[in-house]
């Protein structure tokens, strides 16, 4: 039972939700009156997620071999496919989302239908912190001042009372932890927003960066993608002090979220509080620059002339019209598209047409779940997701059985679909993306590398194997070419890091601007960086392209190979001999890339010193029980920690890469396979155990479908090595 059941929160009648999808990946939910449902059936994967009765699942067998576990997880797997060819799940985790979103429909004065705010505060509810009821920056964080004092705002707007036991006890939380005068740069600007703090007290983000010389290394869009998009609409609302008209609610609220002795609200000079943040929410603290560089800021923003303002406006919402065009109005993030959401609603109007299509994009970050709804960390994985299971069901063996067929090219045309056909319109700060593939959808519009690779080899799969040699045309050599030129465009070639490739873009511009980072909760988010996973996944899409198509492009990127294999080696920690993973929890995840990449290009434990160390390492790991099992704080102290027992998910992780590795022993793998084999249930399922992602080293955050994706792998590949005995 849920948290919020024991409490008696109201919930919606699971029967009666819908997810309903397009052939592009978009995703949104529906409460239907039980007239309508009847017209309507759910989704196998809806039941599934829901728990409903009626969800019916493959019929219960004894799994005694790892190909027989790995069919069967596949076959649970296919109930959870979407005609689309996606596979839909709560890509949740951040406790800092679902803020963005209730403040921009509150200050546009939308009201949130009823079944949404139920549901949204029962999954606030069941993610307190079981001890003093706060919120962290994610779901399984301890309480910080920034989660604990966004979520129960959240919490009071979406209508539950300042009495009511769980506000009760989170407001005691925060009150010990400062009051919301402690809160981060972000929280002072939702809350400035609110009209629940004053903006002379956040520190500046002056639009007028966006109008310095592109070549100075500071100018924005040399930034990460994400802080750029985020710091534009910042820096339009703070600069015009944009805020909700005070109402009974609010004024209310003025007196909860401070403490008694810092209150009345009108006593307290904001101004004095810019740099005044929770010990524990500083992840990243001010460097003496960042200070120098807001004192001066913050004058400048006293004096500015009215006209500057107005013409500064003008140029950076001309950029945030770009940024809707780039993506059909979804924005990178529900981060900038709220802050943009606010942005359009005080410079346009809430009767525009740009408004109006915000409103419409607006749910498309909403997920429902056994849990409640929740704002996701973007608009979901559905490319990711779909590209790993292609290339799974073939590493496994699966796709030369005709029963799995379906599955494939359902998941293949989605990612046909998905291929990015345009550039970004001029003048965006955005690289050449036409080829390129991206995280979710194609209307988000923002390329990632590894996604981009991983697509690739997965499409390329398919095109050559004589099962699907029909759908061949369904894509065109030339849209191959394309993707690959993305990603040679994304390699870091300069003096960072040479060889190595980032997410989004190669880097911009230095890395002293760190030294800026303005956002205390995150770490490395000024500039792009270079990934150890995104530099596996790329060698691995490059490879497989350059098997299949020797022809194209043929030196440019065997170099580019190269450069990737020497930056993967030299990431190597000198003393492990582990690999940092920036995306997924955390050495076991980028052990697995960096193994796999390196077997692309004909290293393993005999010939190459890298791979032994790298598979010495994950064997030094192991458990008694044959599993794996790494924490979230290791990404956080960059040190490996174990959690609190073997995990299916980085169990299958380090399987993967010591299988791949030609790792000698097959005793260490067999047990590791055990385990897999032990955690499935008889009708193929693997249950949830801990989060597998993370961003921005502190941000935990949940991959629903890799307890599926991986074991398969997993399996798979002990299969076609080891033989298909009998295990359990």
């Amino acid at each position: 039972m849920y948290y919020s059941d024991k409490l008696g929160i109201p919930k919606t009648d699971p029967s009666l939700w819908r997810l309903r999808t397009t052939e592009l990946g978009r995703e949104t939910w529906h409460y239907l009156t039980p007239q309508e449902a009847e017209h309507e059936p759910q989704t196998s994967y809806v039941k599934y997620l829901l728990q409903t009765k009626d969800f019916q699942a493959p019929a219960e067998e004894k799994i005694t071999s790892p190909f027989h576990a790995a069919e069967k997880g596949a076959q649970f797997l296919e109930l959870l496919q979407d005609e689309s060819g996606i596979f839909p799940c709560q890509y949740k985790g951040p406790m800092f989302m679902t803020i963005g979103y209730v403040v921009a429909n509150y200050y546009s004065g939308n009201e949130i239908p009823e079944p949404y705010r139920h549901e949204m505060i029962r999954y606030i509810v069941n993610s307190a912190h079981p001890v003093d009821g706060g919120w962290g920056l994610h779901s399984i964080d301890k309480s910080t001042c920034f989660g604990t004092a966004i979520n129960y705002i959240v919490l009071r707007l979406l209508g539950l009372e300042a009495d009511h036991p769980v506000c009760a006890k989170a407001r005691k939380t925060l009150h010990s932890l400062g009051g919301a005068i402690k809160v981060p740069h972000w929280g002072k600007a939702w809350l400035s927003i609110l009209s629940l703090y004053e903006w002379e007290g956040v520190n500046p983000a002056p639009p007028e960066l966006w109008a310095l010389p592109y070549s100075l290394p500071i100018h924005p869009g040399r930034w990460w993608v994400h802080t750029r998009a985020i710091y534009l609409p910042l820096g339009f609302v703070s600069s015009n002090r944009i805020h909700c008209k005070l109402d009974p609610l609010l004024e209310q609220l003025r007196t909860e979220i401070y403490l008694p002795r810092q209150l009345p609200y009108t006593s307290i000079d904001f101004s004095q509080h810019r740099n005044d943040v929770c010990g524990i929410d500083l992840y990243y603290p001010h460097t003496k620059v960042l200070n120098m560089a807001n004192y001066v800021l913050s004058k400048y923003e006293g004096w500015r002339p009215k006209w500057v303002l107005d013409w500064i406006n003008k140029r950076a919402y001309d950029l945030i019209l770009k940024e809707y065009h780039n993506t059909e109005y979804l924005c990178i993030a529900p981060v900038n598209f709220a802050f943009n959401m606010v942005v359009t609603h005080f410079y346009e109007g809430p009767k525009s047409e740009n408004f109006a299509k915000l409103q419409a994009r607006m749910n498309d970050v909403l997920f429902h779940g056994p849990q409640g709804m929740t704002v996701m960390g973007t608009n979901g994985v559905q490319v990711w997701d779909a590209a790993f299971m292609v290339q799974y069901f073939f590493m496994a063996g699966l796709a030369d059985l005709p029963r799995y067929h379906d599955m494939i090219r359902k998941s293949y045309m989605f990612l046909v679909r998905s291929q990015f056909t345009e550039d970004c319109v001029d003048g965006s700060f955005r690289d050449k993306r036409k080829g390129a593939w991206p995280f979710s959808t194609k209307e988000q519009g923002y390329t990632v590398s590894d996604c981009t690779a991983e697509a690739l080899k997965a499409i390329i799969m398919v095109r050559n194997h004589p099962a699907f040699a029909d759908l061949v045309d369904e894509i065109k050599e030339e849209d191959l070419f394309n993707a690959v030129d993305v990603l040679l465009n994304i390699q870091n070639v300069g003096n960072f890091e040479f060889g190595s490739f980032s997410a989004y873009e190669k880097i911009r511009s230095t890395l002293l601007l760190e030294k800026l980072n303005p956002a205390e909760v995150f770490n490395n988010i000024m500039v792009e960086y270079p990934y150890v996973e995104c530099t596996d996944s790329s060698v691995l899409g490059l490879t497989f392209f350059a098997k299949y198509y020797p022809n194209h492009k043929p030196e440019v990127i065997s170099t580019a190979i190269e450069r990737a294999i020497k930056y993967i080696i030299s990431a190597q920690d000198e003393i492990d001999g582990s690999w940092y993973g920036a995306w997924g929890i955390c050495y076991t995840y980028a052990s697995m890339f960096a193994l796999e990449a390196l077997n692309t290009v004909g290293l393993n434990y005999e010939n190459s010193a890298t791979v032994k160390r790298g598979c010495d390492f994950l064997i030094s790991k192991q458990l008694p029980d044959g599993g794996w099992s790494e924490s979230m704080k290791a990404c956080e102290t960059h040190s490996y920690v174990n959690g609190d027992k073997s995990y299916v998910v980085q169990t299958a992780w380090a399987v993967i890469g010591l299988i791949l590795g030609g790792y000698p022993d097959q005793e260490p793998i067999r047990k590791g396979i055990q385990l897999l084999m032990q955690r499935q249930l008889p009708t193929g399922e693997w249950k949830f155990e801990e989060v597998e992602g993370v961003f921005n080293h502190s941000c935990a955050i949940e991959y629903p479908s890799y307890k599926f994706l991986f074991p398969i792998k997993a399996l798979g590949l002990y299969h076609q090595k080891f033989g298909n005995e009998p295990i359990v």
